[in-house]
């Protein structure tokens, strides 16, 4: 094994620390593709389903459901692109 001009560790060690950390980092951030993109889903169809039941609603409990779940989709939205604060923070 190599080691480094100042004795210290190995490049090969080198090597393989920064391998796991880069498979981490890109591992989270594929996580974090998916979690996003399943989330706006989610909202997109809470949104549809209360547009429809508003178009469709026949009386005011219908559509108060309907509104709520408009902005419940819209809610959901906004935490999946990080405009509304995280609860955790």
């Amino acid at each position: 094994m190599r080691t480094k001009s100042g004795g210290g560790r190995s490049l090969e060690a080198d090597r393989e620390e920064l391998y796991a950390v880069v498979r981490a980092a890109v591992k989270d951030a594929l996580l974090d593709v998916v979690g996003t993109i399943a989330l706006l889903g989610l909202g997109l169809l809470f949104v549809t389903t209360g547009a429809r039941g508003l178009l469709e609603a026949a009386g005011t409990t219908g559509a108060v459901v309907s509104l709520a779940l408009v902005g419940l989709g819209f809610a959901i939205a906004a935490v999946a692109l990080d405009l509304v604060p995280s609860i955790r923070e």
